[in-house]
């Protein structure tokens, strides 16, 4: 919650420059009143440096909160690990479960270092800009509006097209660490009746099935990442054209 209140500090101050670039265009370049000059870029100087600082702390936090849940659930789960019966591990492969201890934990720390700032901070800017944009001109906001349906429709797309990918990667990533523990404590018995070759070779089968998941994944990535580049830039292109038609 530390956290998230120092991310709304920050976004907010990251709309007071373009606001102090606006001054300096129109009362400092435009105006003449040269003696403003200082005192913008000064205040320049503190919002840039304050902001920075408040964004190292926050980020710190998120980090340290992360790493201390990541901590938590490990134990939690080691525990109940040892605690389980012989029919829990007849029916789960031990891939599965360093997977769950591994990567898929993993995957939860980034959401909570990274993905749960990085979406607020994203609403937020674009609300302080939206209201920002009304207070200079409401037809500018109605062309910022005026793209956000096929952002939506382009993004709920994108979901529903990379939700069963990550689950294939992350299928895959299971098997890949069922099949390389299975050969590590099953070493002397490869060795044993000479299934070096064999054992090879299904590893590779495993590795390229996680090898394409990933692929397949990334492919997704590059079809929709253009799309979003357009939209962004459209937007720049649309904004530029209203001012014009206003003028």
């Amino acid at each position: 919650m530390i956290g998230l209140i120092l991310v709304t500090f920050a976004s907010s101050l990251t709309i007071i420059n373009p606001y102090i670039s606006g001054i300096l265009v129109d009362d400092v370049i435009i105006g003449g009143q040269k003696e403003l000059l200082p005192r913008l870029v000064l205040l320049l100087i503190i919002t840039t440096f304050v902001r920075s600082i408040i964004k190292y702390i926050y980020l710190f936090i998120f980090e340290t909160t992360s790493q201390k849940m990541l901590y938590t659930m490990r134990d939690y789960v080691y525990r109940r690990f040892l605690e389980e019966d012989f029919t829990f591990y007849n029916k789960n492969r031990t891939g599965d479960l360093m997977s769950r201890q591994t990567g898929d934990m993993d995957a939860i720390r980034h959401f909570v270092a990274f993905v749960i700032y990085s979406i607020y901070e994203n609403v937020l800017l674009f609300c302080f800009a939206l209201t920002m944009i009304f207070t200079v001109d409401f037809r500018l906001a109605f062309c910022m509006i005026a793209v956000m349906p096929l952002t939506i429709f382009t993004t709920q797309k994108q979901l529903k097209a990379l939700k069963p990918a990550f689950h294939n990667i992350r299928r895959h990533f299971s098997s890949l660490n069922t099949a390389v523990q299975e050969n590590v404590s099953s070493n002397r018995v490869i060795k044993a009746f000479a299934k070096e070759d064999f054992e090879i070779e299904k590893f590779n089968k495993e590795n390229d099935g996680y090898r394409d998941a990933e692929l397949t994944s990334a492919s997704m990535w590059r079809k929709y990442v253009p799309v979003f580049e357009f939209l962004s830039s459209s937007l720049t292109f649309i904004l530029y054209l209203a001012r014009l038609a206003g003028k």
